[in-house]
């Protein structure tokens, strides 16, 4: 019963997100750098309402005022569908997305009215016009999300950071500030190698049978850290390639470290 209630309310919010985002689009239509500011800002609210439909409690620590920040490129591990709700509701932002989230039923609707910056990683051919949309988001004081690995992990190890996308922040000269997201409990069980999964996702798991049993979980408690930005002030006057590179393994570094406090000893 609590299922199918929590599920009822759950696509009667993306439905109602749906069709606000519709509206937005239609009225900003020629107002881009606008349209995109707010269609973040009403993500924002409704997957702060996604968040607590679903029993996602988040504890946030360190440097959280950069979350009320404007023109920030985030950086962030990746776990599950979830993150990018809980980062969501932390932070009005837009995401950089595979491509082939468009194809998904509803929720590929709801990424594309949300602005999502649509990455082929099969194919990088548009690599330069997706790097020139991040930075116009970024210049006009919207922030982005970036999940580097480049798909959702087991939680053993952080994949190898993906450079290309440190790319546009360079270019703009914005805050790159890097978050680590970690699921603490389920229930009232502590994340261990056996319920994991009932959060995780990622590799040949269907997305619907596992958003259905999210649905059965009475609570799911996540922290959220928020590292101090990276000065690109302070880097030495290198080429754009190796910036990029720089960037990303600080990133990682910091990330790892603070996920994985006894190998960085």
């Amino acid at each position: 019963m609590r299922k199918t209630v929590k599920a009822i309310f759950l696509f009667l919010n993306i439905f109602l997100c749906i069709f606000i985002l519709s509206f937005v689009r239609v009225v900003f239509l020629l107002f881009p750098a606008k349209r995109t500011f707010l269609v973040s800002y009403i993500a924002h609210i409704f997957n702060k309402i996604s968040a607590f439909i679903l029993g996602i409690k988040v504890k946030v620590s360190g440097k959280s005022e950069f979350l009320k920040t404007r023109g920030i490129f985030f950086v962030i591990n990746h776990l599950s569908y979830l993150d990018g709700v809980i980062a969501s509701s932390l932070s009005p932002l837009v995401f950089i997305g595979r491509s082939d989230l468009k194809s998904w039923p509803l929720f590929g609707t709801l990424t594309s009215l949300s602005d999502t910056i649509f990455v082929n990683r099969i194919d990088p051919s548009n690599i330069h016009r997706e790097l020139e949309r991040i930075a116009f988001f970024l210049s006009n004081r919207t922030n982005v999300i970036l999940f580097p690995e480049g798909t959702s992990t087991n939680g053993k190890e952080l994949l190898p950071f993906k450079t290309s996308f440190f790319e546009a922040p360079l270019k703009v000269g914005c805050k790159i500030v890097p978050l680590a997201i970690r699921y603490t409990r389920i229930n009232t069980e502590e994340l261990n190698y056996k319920n994991k999964d009932l959060i995780y996702w990622y590799g040949d798991m269907e997305f619907l049978p596992h958003l259905f049993g999210v649905l059965k979980l009475k609570r799911v408690d996540v922290e959220v850290r928020v590292f101090k930005s990276l000065s690109i002030s302070e880097i030495p006057n290198e080429k754009v390639s190796f910036l990029r590179k720089y960037l990303s393994s600080a990133c990682q570094e910091i990330i790892e470290d603070y996920l994985n406090p006894e190998e960085a000893k």
